[in-house]
């Protein structure tokens, strides 16, 4: 049997594309990061605190899906390299916030624009309105998922004329 009768049956599958697919993708993203000796998860917290211009840890577990005792270590490592800190929350004296700081701010810009650069080599043999399309589909497919069902709604895009 040549491999690719093999294979005929599983490039028809759109579950098992996805599946390598996201797996092709996640291996270059942790190549990326890896530059920095930073995580996904080390950037997603990053990204969601500068977002959100600071952020609870309590917040970040619920909306990240992150174990809390996986957060301590993650936002240990953050302190530790500079890039964020902890303070207690005014309103909550219980609380810890996490804010960025200046050093931590520069680092995640320079990484938000090398994850850019890669996610738009990747999808370079789309056209924009294919990947427009993509995007606008996976995060239906998202929102169906333990993780994606946990955030808030997000609003349809524009549709462009």
């Amino acid at each position: 049997m040549e491999a690719e009768e093999a294979l005929s049956p599983l490039t028809a599958n759109a579950g098992f594309l996805l599946s390598r697919v996201g797996a092709a993708i996640q291996a270059g993203f942790k190549e990326l990061l890896a530059q920095w000796a930073t995580r996904p998860q080390q950037f997603a917290v990053l990204s969601a605190v500068s977002a959100a211009g600071g952020a609870s840890q309590q917040d970040l577990c619920r909306v990240l899906g992150i174990d809390s005792g996986n957060m301590v270590e993650l936002v240990d490592t953050l302190e530790q390299r500079g890039w964020a800190h902890r303070h207690r929350d005014p309103f909550d004296r219980r609380r810890y916030l996490l804010a960025m700081t200046p050093m931590g701010m520069s680092v995640l810009a320079a990484m938000q624009e090398a994850v850019g650069s890669y996610t738009a080599r990747f999808l370079e043999p789309l056209s924009q309105a294919e990947q427009e399309a993509l995007a606008a589909t996976l995060t239906k497919l998202y929102a169906t998922t333990p993780e994606g069902e946990r955030l808030p709604p997000r609003p349809e895009p524009a549709r462009r004329p």
